[in-house]
């Protein structure tokens, strides 16, 4: 059981890592953050609740284990740091795109005032 826990620990870390370098990439605009981005984030997290919760345990057996704990801490809250951040990113991409369409829209009444006094 045990051993169990420390490979869903270990193949966490993996993901989680390579969750932060896809969030870290759609910050400098290098791929896009979309819905599957969060939920292979959510799987891996949810996976760990049973290894979190019996974390105490777990460390009194395998101690060495706590770097890998310690890890997967760290590794959450630079996530949730990133997130925040991809968060902002895009409510500023939101802003200037509904920014853009009233533009459009003032550009378009214009056009439409033009033709009519012709």
């Amino acid at each position: 059981m045990y051993e169990a826990m420390r490979q869903t620990l270990l193949r966490v870390n993996a993901s989680i890592a390579g969750c932060l370098e896809e969030a870290r990439r759609a910050l400098r605009g290098e791929c896009d953050f979309c819905v599957e981005a969060i939920h292979r984030i959510h799987g891996p997290v949810d996976e760990m609740t049973a290894v979190i919760a019996q974390s105490a345990e777990l460390l009194r057996l395998q101690p060495e284990l706590a770097g890998q704990l310690e890890l997967y801490k760290s590794q959450l809250g630079e996530l949730q740091t990133t997130l925040v951040q991809i968060r902002i990113m895009l409510l500023a991409r939101r802003a200037s795109l509904e920014a853009g369409r009233a533009q459009l829209s003032a550009v378009s009444q214009w056009m439409g005032a033009l033709r009519q006094t012709r």
